[in-house]
């Protein structure tokens, strides 16, 4: 044993005056204990117990060295304790690093009830895009595209899976060409919402090859997600988005899918919430990741309630 070790086995000891009790409490063999307390008779140059067949006293001239180890014992699992007890603890600071996507799909709604529910626990949240290492950042947790994230060993619980559309406003699509094919696409403003990473995975479907004019690689606006919702709501084109970013908008009518006659795929999206596998995990960081998967899975339901409604209107 270590010179800590040993003081806590003669601590125990002392208390109990018994080796067999003392072995119990520790969970370590008589005779490891036993070798404890001779280590440490031999570092402090001094007998510290008398040991008979019956019983086992502490030494008077000990009495204070007894004293002074049992304080640092104590301090000690009280510092533990509070150490402990703030790794588990409901109150404290939650740190999150979510995707722009997230914050498309209501995270702000998600936060406000959050907040009312758990008022002790503080969310602070960064915003982050493209390639992210969850473990090096000092985050608790994220809400991120699981294909992002560049830790093979953390934990990715699914919330959804949104596929990119393409969208516009009435006001545009009344004024403007008809949209039914890849061809009829050339002849309007194209705005591409994916991030750097979505644009690199998924290309244009086989069908698009019969029309060289229309390319998303020619793209008249390739920025962020949110500024092409509003690019798309002030009439300025046609816009590819996660179709989670604008089922507000499409439930208003602010905004309409342009659907092709060829019956286009241009890929899609995930979103998760990852963290580290720990044995102690706080309290506060379980209670917001179940209420990232209340409120996010709960989209996948709001949209095939929505699915379902329109199938059965439109018999």
């Amino acid at each position: 044993m270590d010179q800590l070790s040993s003081i806590r086995a003669f601590v125990t000891v002392a208390k109990t005056q018994s080796f067999t009790k003392a072995a119990d409490i520790l969970n370590v063999s008589r005779a490891a204990l036993s070798r404890a307390i001779s280590d440490l008779e031999s570092h402090t140059r001094s007998r510290l117990l008398n040991r008979t067949t019956r019983r086992v006293s502490l030494v008077e001239s000990a009495r204070d060295y007894f004293n002074s180890c049992s304080r640092i014992i104590d301090e000690l699992e009280q510092a533990e304790r509070r150490l402990t007890d703030d790794k588990i603890s409901e109150c404290g600071y939650v740190r999150v690093a979510v995707h722009p996507l997230a914050v498309a799909a209501g995270l702000s709604t998600m936060l406000d009830a959050f907040a009312a529910a758990a008022p002790c626990i503080k969310v602070l949240v960064t915003m982050q895009d493209g390639p992210f290492n969850l473990i090096e950042s000092g985050c608790d947790l994220s809400i991120y595209p699981p294909d992002r994230i560049s830790n093979s060993t953390v934990v990715n619980r699914p919330l959804f899976h949104s596929s990119f559309v393409l969208v516009a406003s009435p006001k545009y699509l009344d004024r403007g060409s008809p949209v039914s094919t890849f061809c009829d696409l050339s002849k309007h403003r194209i705005i591409d919402g994916r991030d750097e990473t979505a644009r690199k995975g998924h290309g244009i479907s086989e069908e698009t090859i019969a029309c060289p004019a229309f390319s998303l690689q020619g793209a008249d606006f390739n920025v962020p997600g949110a500024i092409a919702r509003e690019l798309a709501l002030s009439g300025a084109g046609i816009a590819l988005l996660p179709e989670v970013a604008v089922r507000v908008d499409l439930a208003k009518g602010d905004l309409r899918k342009v659907e092709l006659d060829a019956g286009a795929s241009w890929g899609g999206i995930d979103l998760g919430v990852q963290y580290q596998q720990v044995s102690a995990m706080p309290r506060r960081t379980k209670t917001f990741i179940d209420a990232c998967l209340s409120y996010f899975r709960s989209l996948d339901t709001e949209r095939e309630a929505v699915v379902v409604s329109t199938s059965i209107l439109g018999r």
